[in-house]
């Protein structure tokens, strides 16, 4: 992948980290019930993919550093 492409796949990694952070929680606000099933299940989302976001990112840092 190119440096923009792989610039573009972290930043939306990011973003899909923020709203599966945002979903669960807002999610059980308005469902008018509780459920932590579903509150571990959208943070170990949004930290798998903070996670290839943070390791794309630092790809593009080490590709940097080479040139």
């Amino acid at each position: 992948m190119t440096r923009k492409q792989i610039d573009n796949v972290s930043k939306y990694c990011y973003d899909v980290s923020k709203l599966m952070i945002g979903l669960p929680v807002v999610g059980n606000m308005l469902s008018g019930k509780f459920s932590w099933k579903v509150l571990a299940t959208g943070l170990v989302a949004a930290f798998g993919f903070f996670i290839i976001g943070y390791l794309l990112d630092k790809k593009e840092v080490n590709k940097d550093d080479a040139n």
